[in-house]
């Protein structure tokens, strides 16, 4: 809300407090302003008002963040990174121009320079809406970022952090010489295109296998889609013969996937993605993924949820061993513990 004076009210403003004149109220907070209204204020000689900024009206976490400055300047310097991301993969694809690794640091470190934490990374992503024409772009830009803060949630070396960022740059290089309209198809995919989705790893691994890149990367777009119990592809790898870049960027795609919205889906919200990664546990590498699970858990602690029942609660703990159940409290001070209530299920954040 602001303070605005009432020579520059404009009809259509709402007030956001009482307007008070001699210990009666002239108009309530929420009442919309028009041209007699404000008449009505300048009659009583009343100097200014309350009103609503378009922040105030915004009823979730994630329609809030869209109002910060802090992320106002992270939107204007992803798109920038992300135009510059984009024309050096068409140099690289289309004229076969090496990327210098330094450009692609260089870009993740400009976007991240005005992030204060990985905690906040997570929320200004989900609030990025790229273009459709730049969906695997923004998907791989998006993974670079989460990649360099898991690699500082687990204190990794230097240069296995930049090892890690340029993975997220290029395990998908693949899917960029797929067509687009197969890999963001709205419908079903059938039985063979499918298959040639599930072809990118191979396809990608071709094109960088001869590139002066660290190895570990070459490794990472060829299996990125390996799972630990075998049930990947292209090559149903297992255990440690998975490259270990390839197992964090695995943990790393499946989650800017789920956190993304698709034509036949919104977003999910971390704790729903944290419930997915606990079903899904045999798949990745749990001694990798456990540490981030409980860094993105612990980031939740405080912030408000909707419930599929359409209440509002503050989490308030999380449980150690189901990191997606935690322990609830709505503005009554009654505490609900989700273990104990399997048919609910934390479906927006407020």
């Amino acid at each position: 809300m602001k303070v605005v004076a009432v020579m520059a009210l404009t009809p259509g403003m709402i007030l956001g407090e009482d307007v008070v004149f001699q210990n009666k109220v002239i108009f309530s907070a929420g009442t919309k302003l028009d041209k007699l209204k404000i008449d009505k204020l300048s009659h009583y000689s009343i100097m200014c008002a309350t009103v609503m900024e378009d922040v105030d009206f915004a009823s979730t976490h994630y329609e809030k963040i869209r109002f910060d400055e802090k992320f106002k300047q992270f939107e204007k310097d992803y798109y920038n990174g992300l135009n510059q991301y984009k024309t050096l993969m068409y140099s690289l694809l289309q004229q076969g121009i090496q990327v210098p690794d330094d450009a692609l640091l260089q870009i993740y470190e400009d976007i991240y320079a005005n992030i204060p934490s990985g905690a906040i990374l997570l929320d200004f992503l989900y609030n990025m809406m790229p273009n459709e024409d730049e969906l695997t772009f923004s998907h791989c830009l998006n993974s670079a970022l989460l990649a360099g803060a898991i690699a500082d949630w687990l204190s990794m070396n230097e240069n296995d952090k930049k090892i890690f960022i340029l993975c997220g740059f290029y395990y998908d290089i693949g899917k960029l010489q797929l067509p687009y309209d197969l890999l963001w198809k709205s419908g079903k995919l059938t039985a063979e295109e499918f298959r040639i989705v599930q072809t990118h790893p191979v396809v990608g691994y071709a094109f960088v296998r001869n590139l002066n890149l660290n190895n570990h990367i070459k490794n990472a777009v060829i299996m990125h889609h390996e799972r630990l119990d075998g049930s990947g592809y292209p090559y149903h790898m297992q255990g440690e013969k998975i490259d270990v870049f390839a197992r964090y960027i695995a943990i790393v795609d499946a989650y800017i996937a789920m956190a993304s919205p698709r034509s036949y889906r919104n977003a999910f919200t971390p704790l729903q993605i944290l419930g997915n990664f606990e079903t899904d546990l045999s798949k990745f590498d749990v001694e990798l993924l456990m540490p981030v699970m409980k860094k993105i858990a612990d980031a939740q602690i405080g912030t408000r949820v909707q419930t599929n029942d359409d209440k509002i609660w503050e989490v308030l703990i999380i449980h150690p061993n189901k990191l997606s159940r935690p322990i609830l409290k709505n503005d009554n001070n009654e505490i609900m513990d989700m273990m104990q209530h399997p048919e609910l299920e934390i479906v927006k954040m407020m």
